[in-house]
């Protein structure tokens, strides 16, 4: 979590971009946004829940069983990662600004992350689905605890006035990343075979049953890996600017960053518009971070796509689509203000979301072609990436001048929360459908699409109790975290009549 002390750390004379170094300084530290990408795609959006799936199906010999299992398997792995992170990443965050260089921490929690990715290729000789489960577990609490260090670099390998500039920079070439992951898997299907993951399958005979393959997904984790590692390497030699002020013991940084985060708490608690907008945003986020982490049995099982080839067909669409999209959408969030630019969003997902629900569809009053299957994330990309555009413009416009990295650091920690609590929602939605209303495994993952979609409204309605302020804040005027703006040391919002 950013800290108000980091911009005392940081020396404001020395001019970074100056250096001749300058350039390949930036293009190291956008090299990791791209390797760690890849770790992000290919195990947490592509293989990890069909993994589960198939050794659970190995075991069980149910498709619904096996579908139902993982989900819950899933969920309770990635709720255990996210209250970790909740309460590390605040004081991870503080340390990390405690350091001459963060460098070489963020690479000792990486190359752990990469260690325990490439060893996930023991999936292919166990079937003991806890180890794959914990080695899950720790690859993807330090893949988020580098991130943590990733974020806090920016601000000293550029100067303040370049800092979007090359945030944006690294997002755009992050994504390439995702397209690396989606290459190696269409590059190892011609070796391994594709991986299958389908209840209703139609084998060549006419027969229908389940299909559960696991094809090339053990022999994509070390390759991706590997790549991980080839493009965080750089990272090894950036440099950061100069710090102005003393290193502090680490019983120091625990003591202020839990009195940070206390004091934080308490204007939150006394700030309206605040509080109603980390309530509506964890809802409104947990929907969205839950469609992007359940993507593949959404495409799979849902759908009715067993393959997974169709699964990297969609994922890349949908990047493509974000990287298209997204910056025309933060035009619109700059011009007309986060609220507005909320139900933009919400209208994206909601549209995407339905386009999804009515793909594949064969009922006895409707029936709906395959090729939705690609028009879905050709709608969701700008919503995907104008989601996280729209969370930092509403933090920025809510949060006092001097604590906009508190503000943010709490609301990372609202958002640990909310993805913890997503993959249990989506399990119980699949398991209630399936279980309790006798729908099939197809049909209950299907309407859970819905569910999200249902939930993401209720988020939204929500935040439309938060004051639209961004006419105010254009002009110049500043939260005062008290639900009052102000401007020249006069009060504009609310107005004084």
């Amino acid at each position: 979590m950013a800290t108000a002390e980091t911009t005392e750390k940081i020396n404001t004379t020395y001019r970074i971009s100056e250096e001749p170094w300058y350039s390949r300084n930036v293009k190291k530290w956008v090299s990791y946004d791209l390797g760690n990408t890849i770790f992000s795609m290919v195990v947490v959006s592509l293989t990890i829940t069909p993994l589960i799936y198939i050794m659970y199906f190995d075991k069980l010999g149910n498709g619904e069983d096996a579908i139902n299992s993982g989900n819950f398997a899933i969920a309770v792995t990635l709720f255990i990662g996210n209250v970790l992170m909740a309460f590390t990443s605040p004081f991870l965050g503080a340390y990390s600004d405690n350091l001459k260089q963060r460098n070489g921490l963020l690479m000792k929690l990486s190359i752990v992350c990469i260690l325990l990715m490439a060893s996930l290729v023991i999936s292919a000789y166990t079937s003991n689905i806890i180890i794959i489960l914990i080695i899950f577990l720790f690859a993807n609490l330090f893949y988020q605890m580098g991130l943590v260090v990733y974020d806090a670099t920016l601000p000293f390998i550029t100067d303040a006035e370049r800092l979007s500039k090359v945030s944006g920079y690294g997002v755009a070439v992050g994504y390439f990343g995702s397209f690396i992951g989606i290459a190696i898997g269409f590059a190892l299907i011609p070796f391994y075979g594709d991986f299958f993951a389908d209840d209703t399958f139609e084998f060549d005979d006419g027969s229908i049953g389940p299909r559960f393959e696991i094809g090339y997904i053990p022999y994509v984790f070390p390759i991706a890996a590997f790549m991980f590692l080839l493009f965080a390497l750089p990272m090894f030699t950036l440099k950061e600017k100069p710090r102005t002020t003393p290193p502090k013991s680490k019983d120091t940084i625990r003591a202020e960053v839990v009195e940070q985060v206390k004091t934080t708490s308490r204007e939150v608690y006394n700030y309206r518009s605040m509080k109603w907008f980390l309530l509506g945003w964890l809802i409104f986020v947990d929907a969205a971070n839950t469609v992007i982490t359940f993507m593949t049995p959404m495409v799979q099982i849902g759908l009715g796509f067993g393959e997974g080839s169709t699964v990297l067909i969609v994922l890349g669409i949908g990047i493509a689509s974000a990287v298209a999209f997204t910056y025309p959408v933060g035009i619109y969030v700059d011009k007309n203000g986060p609220k507005k630019g909320l139900t933009l969003i919400t209208i994206i997902w909601i549209s995407a979301l339905i386009v999804a629900l009515f793909t594949n569809l064969s009922t006895e009053v409707l029936s709906t072609p395959e090729w939705f299957v690609y028009i879905f994330p050709i709608i969701l990309g700008p919503g995907l990436g104008g989601t996280w555009v729209v969370q930092r413009a509403f933090v920025t416009e809510l949060a006092p001048p001097d604590k906009v990295g508190n503000y943010f650091g709490f609301s990372n920690i609202f958002g640990r929360i909310s993805a913890a609590f997503g993959p249990f929602l989506w399990f119980a939605s699949v398991y209630i459908f399936n279980k309790v209303v006798d729908y099939s495994i197809e049909t209950s993952t299907r309407i859970s699409i819905g569910v999200l979609g249902i939930l993401m409204l209720i988020g939204y309605v929500i935040l439309q109790k938060v004051v639209d302020v961004h006419e105010y804040y254009v002009d110049g005027a500043k939260a005062t975290g008290h639900d009052t703006w102000e401007k020249d040391g006069k009060q504009v919002y609310p107005k004084i009549e």
